[in-house]
């Protein structure tokens, strides 16, 4: 499955890595992950938390309580995000030392 007509997305602030996500996965296994992803971010869903990734999961990424969550698609061995510079689709272990926790879902 071919990523590339994901890679020209930007953010905007009605655009953002939740969205993102929402469109990679859709895209990817087709099927509509926007209100399941909002009900968890609102303390409701039921994503089933995993000790590490498979390929594809949901990738969540903080720096704390008071910090915003951000939000990728683990696939393929790699991340795929979009941030304030564009889509990224890189390892794990790149993005990771920019948080302090990082917890795969399904």
């Amino acid at each position: 499955m071919s990523i590339d007509h994901l890679l020209d997305r930007i953010w905007t602030p009605d655009y953002t890595c939740n969205e993102f996500l929402c469109e990679a996965w859709r895209s990817i296994l087709g099927e509509n992950l926007a209100e399941r992803l909002q009900q968890f971010l609102n303390g409701s869903g039921d994503f089933q938390r995993i000790d590490e990734p498979i390929s594809p999961c949901i990738v969540f990424f903080s720096n704390g309580p008071r910090s915003s969550t951000h939000v990728g698609l683990f696939y393929c061995d790699k991340v795929l995000h979009l941030s304030g510079r564009g889509v990224q689709f890189i390892p794990l272990e790149l993005i990771s030392v920019n948080f302090r926790e990082t917890r795969f879902y399904l």
